[in-house]
């Protein structure tokens, strides 16, 4: 390697651990307001050393019920997940190995549904789920996350599946299995990747969504994006217990992104190569 790519390597190094830094900086900040006091955290200049405390934590999620909007998140998060993949996957290797017609057409106005805007359709589903009588209920709102994240798993496994060699399919078929047993037996073993890294994106879309949660959800099954405003009153805005929630909104999905990280890189780079 000559001296002039050894340097160009090293800065390109220093630029990318600065970005990093860069980037995590909002997180640290966030978590470390999480446990200050009032004072510490209005306090200028910015006290990088002070006493943690953990009342933020304990009145937010005990004092104020805010582990019961966890506890919905979490359900909401896992079921919408679950079923996306469920319905999702076979789906799109459907689309990746069957040919119809009209099959392309009804392929991307699939795909057209997932960037239709949410408040375009928020006032069709609030109809919709109180005249079902699924309003407030963690059905409604499950209904509605899934049927936005099936489109995005889809798209994303069926460029996964596409990669897959057809060979592999039609000797497994020569040798007397069914499709569904190509499909459980070969293809979701050999998509196993692709699948982690749509499920990293399908928990990501429901966990963090807002809008649909704040109109089809009510007391008891708020998620914590929508019970976080509340921390905002006329007496005053409680920066500590926000950062709190803020932190625990954030923290799971990026320990679960970490632990799956492998797969996402190699699942995202497969399906991105045809």
């Amino acid at each position: 390697m000559t001296r002039s790519a050894s340097i160009t390597r090293r800065i390109i190094l220093i630029l990318f651990i600065l970005f990093i830094f860069i980037y995590l900086i909002p997180y640290v900040w966030l978590i470390a307001t999480s446990f200050k006091t009032r004072l510490d955290a209005f306090s200028m200049p910015p006290k990088i050393i002070f006493n943690p405390i953990t009342d933020n934590y304990r009145t937010v999620f005990l004092e104020k019920k805010f582990l019961l909007n966890m506890k919905n998140s979490i359900i909401i998060t896992f079921a919408v997940t679950l079923i996306s993949l469920v319905v999702g996957v076979p789906s799109a290797y459907a689309f990746s190995r069957f040919s119809m017609r009209g099959d392309k057409v009804f392929f991307f106005y699939l795909l057209g549904t997932r960037f239709t805007p949410v408040i375009v359709l928020s006032l069709p589903l609030y109809f919709i789920m109180t005249n079902l009588k699924l309003l407030n209920t963690f059905t409604g709102i499950i209904i509605a996350h899934t049927a936005f994240n099936i489109a995005f798993v889809i798209w994303m496994m069926k460029g996964f599946f596409d990669t897959i060699p057809r060979e592999i399919d039609e000797s497994a078929r020569v040798d007397g299995c069914s499709w569904l047993s190509v499909f459980i037996r070969i293809a979701v073993p050999l998509s196993v990747h692709g699948i982690s890294a749509t499920a990293v994106f399908c928990a990501i879309n429901s966990w963090n969504e807002f809008l649909m949660a704040l109109i089809l959800t009510g007391r008891n099954t708020a998620t914590l994006p929508v019970a976080l405003p509340g921390l905002m009153t006329p007496q005053g805005t409680f920066w500590g217990q926000i950062a709190a929630v803020g932190s625990t909104i954030a923290i799971p999905i990026l320990i679960f992104t970490f632990i799956v990280q492998k797969y996402m890189v190699q699942g995202m780079s497969a399906g991105a190569i045809k």
